[in-house]
């Protein structure tokens, strides 16, 4: 399997690229997806001065190219959303599956609009999210799980 290792330096300056083009949306908070979206939303965060964080558990990789049958929630979203525009920030559009759950389940709660925002799409993915910075086809290693990679990989 390919993997291709990022450093922060290149994962800032896709933050700041994906922040360039979500801006004019002016999200109400943000919602990071555990665990790959987590530090690409608060980096988002600090870059749109956007104050409210949100966090949404989603289990679905079980490994390097492995995944379970189908993604759960871990941990759910403990604010109220209603009303508000929701991004929703993840790693990488992979299956596209887990960012399906995020934005049905975000919808029940009454989000007023939702926007996904990935760093990386596969274009594999049967999800394509609104935003993206870079496509991939290789196994993308964030610099958040390098051990947890090699341990795996």
């Amino acid at each position: 399997m390919d993997l291709l290792r990022l450093d922060w330096n290149t994962v800032i300056a896709y933050c700041e690229r994906l922040a360039a083009m979500v801006k004019d949306y002016e999200p109400d908070l943000i919602v990071g997806l555990s665990r790959g979206g987590l530090v690409p939303a608060r980096i988002l965060c600090d870059i749109l001065g956007v104050r409210t964080l949100g966090v949404l558990g989603i289990a679905f990789h079980k490994g390097v190219g492995k995944t379970a049958e189908k993604p759960c929630i871990t941990q759910e979203l403990t604010m109220d959303i209603r009303g508000k525009k929701i991004l929703v920030v993840d790693d990488i559009a992979d299956t596209g599956k887990s960012l399906e759950v995020a934005k049905d389940y975000l919808m029940r709660k009454g989000a007023a609009g939702i926007r996904i925002a990935t760093l990386h799409y596969k274009p594999t993915s049967a999800f394509k999210p609104d935003y993206y910075v870079m496509t991939a086809t290789a196994w993308i290693v964030y610099p958040w799980e390098t051990h947890e990679i090699e341990r795996e990989a």
